[in-house]
């Protein structure tokens, strides 16, 4: 198996307010690892520590206790930092520059010589559809136009794990869905995507992995195709029902187009076919109910005593 892009192992992370002994546990014990090739998805509500988090792993905060590994490099390595690129939930670019002129900027900034990048510029920002306005001023631009080139800046030295945090803020309904395409295609050529969302379903579209914290602590994680599927009921097709079945009580039936659908839980899903085998009933499917992104991180997040 190939060695982890991202390593967070018992993490810990304490501020302590200036002139002040009063302190704040921001992250607590927290452990996670994102795999090569992975769109891995970091959640949790406001005040969480996601943002704590990716400071950490950008190298801009130390972890009080723990250790943090990128691409098995103490974060902040340059070594690591080559093979990133990043976008905040919260930037602001020159906006007296045009789009090629800063992406020429930060391409100094990371140490290449723009003349000798080629067509790289108009292809990223044909990318990022932002060729066309090339000679207009960043300043005049929407604030989709602004993220999308916040991306094309994360995507200039083609790095292999690319960390998003809200990447499609801002951005209208087709903007967004231009971003999730961008993603996927990101995702084919093998880079890492780490990323932070408050839209849910946007990231179920295009997540491998999920990891939740809430409180600065870890709540859940794990492959989201596993956490979707680990619904507690079962969906069954029928021709027909009889009204006399004990487990009826504690089931939910309704009209379907080919008979009826009944809702039971797992535990009882062997118990509900064999006894309608036994009335006679055609049992035309059968079938677990698959949770979604958001009903999984509403549930854990409001779990009481849960991650305090």
């Amino acid at each position: 198996m190939a060695a982890a892009v991202i390593e967070f192992q018992h993490v810990t992370k304490v501020y302590k307010r200036l002139f002040s002994e009063e302190k704040l546990a921001a992250l607590s014990d927290v452990s996670f690892e994102s795999a090569p090739g992975q769109v891995c998805a970091f959640l949790g509500p406001n005040g969480a520590g996601k943002t704590t988090s990716i400071s950490i792993l950008m190298g801009f905060f130390f972890a009080s206790s723990g250790e943090v590994r990128v691409f098995g490099y103490p974060p902040g390595d340059l070594r690591a930092k080559k093979q990133i690129g990043f976008l905040p939930e919260n930037f602001a670019f020159h906006k007296f520059l045009t789009a090629p002129k800063l992406l020429r900027f930060h391409l100094q900034l990371a140490g290449r010589n723009p003349a000798a990048a080629g067509s790289l510029i108009p292809e990223l920002l044909a990318k990022v559809k932002l060729n066309g306005y090339e000679n207009l001023k960043i300043g005049k631009y929407s604030r989709g136009m602004v993220q999308r080139l916040g991306i094309a800046q994360a995507l200039l030295c083609n790095p292999q794990l690319v960390v998003l945090d809200e990447p499609t803020s801002g951005l209208d309904p087709a903007g967004r869905r231009e971003v999730l395409q961008l993603l996927g295609q990101m995702k084919a050529e093998g880079k890492t995507i780490f990323i932070s969302s408050h839209i849910l379903p946007e990231v179920e579209q295009i997540a491998d992995h999920v990891i939740i914290i809430n409180r600065g602590k870890m709540v859940r994680s794990g492959r989201l195709r596993d956490l979707l599927a680990a619904g507690r009921q079962v969906e069954i097709l029928a021709d027909r029902v009889p009204e006399d079945l004990p487990w009826l009580r504690t089931a939910t039936v309704e009209p379907a187009p080919r008979g009826v659908r009944i809702l039971v839980d797992v535990a009882g899903k062997r118990e509900a076919v064999e006894s309608l085998w036994a009335a006679g009933c055609d049992v035309i499917a059968m079938t677990p109910l698959r949770s979604t992104l958001e009903e999984l991180f509403l549930k854990e997040v409001d779990q009481p005593g849960g991650a305090q």
